[in-house]
């Protein structure tokens, strides 16, 4: 008798290929978290009067899913390795995604300048998957602040986060740095991501934790140009 493997053997898969399966799955999952709030709005519209409390969690949920699934297009699909995404657009999708983690305050300044670059392609992902990925490491909440600081020769950032209790896996910066094949769980899914992107766009990924409530995640996103 046979003996049927129990796990699937390791592949190597292609990004541009993984890019499409997330597209694919938000492309399907986007139409029916759409009419969920639509059909709220036109509940509303239509002056019905339904258990404010039920009503409220169903509008909550319908908008905090279709958050999640906008941020996931852009860290996962093939919408944000494009270079038509903008550093604002990066910067909204995570606002919407953390205003359904109540236990998670972003605070991320706009900046002009930095607003105004034009990213190579794929690094705005890698920043948007280095804001998930630390933001893993708060167990019972707290903050993530993202600041950049563009030059001519790339735009330097940093993603910190603070909070109690941090859960900062010892195999984070190895995983960061690409060095050797490590386990993965689904709460290292961003940080792999990242350390995939910092590879293929020759930026290094540091992490440093300088407290016990404090982690930090560094890089430099290459750019196109700068006026």
């Amino acid at each position: 008798m046979d003996t049927i493997p129990t796990s699937l053997p390791a592949v190597t898969v292609d990004l541009a290929f993984l890019h499409l399966v997330v597209s694919q799955v938000c492309h399907d999952l986007v139409s029916p978290i759409g009419a969920v709030n639509n059909g709220v709005e036109l509940i509303e519209e239509l002056g019905a009067n339904p258990d404010s409390e039920a009503f409220s969690l169903i509008a909550q949920s319908g908008q905090a899913a279709a958050a999640k699934l906008q941020c996931f297009r852009l860290a996962w699909g093939r919408a944000g390795s494009s270079s038509d995404t903008r550093l604002a657009d990066v910067r909204q999708v995570l606002t919407d995604y953390f205003a359904g983690e109540t236990r998670v305050d972003l605070q991320w300044t706009a900046d002009p300048i930095a607003d105004g670059l034009d990213y190579a392609p794929g690094a705005l992902q890698l920043l948007l998957n280095a804001v998930l990925a630390i933001a893993q490491t708060l167990t019972r909440g707290g903050r993530v602040t993202v600041t950049l600081e563009p030059t001519d020769s790339g735009a330097p950032f940093l993603v910190e986060a603070a909070g109690q209790n941090l859960r900062v896996p010892e195999t984070l910066p190895d995983l960061l740095a690409g060095r050797g094949r490590l386990t993965l769980d689904h709460r290292s899914v961003a940080a792999c991501f990242a350390s995939i992107l910092g590879r293929a766009l020759g930026v290094p990924l540091a992490v440093t934790q300088p407290s016990p409530d404090v982690v930090k995640l560094a890089g430099r996103l290459p750019i196109l140009s700068f006026p």
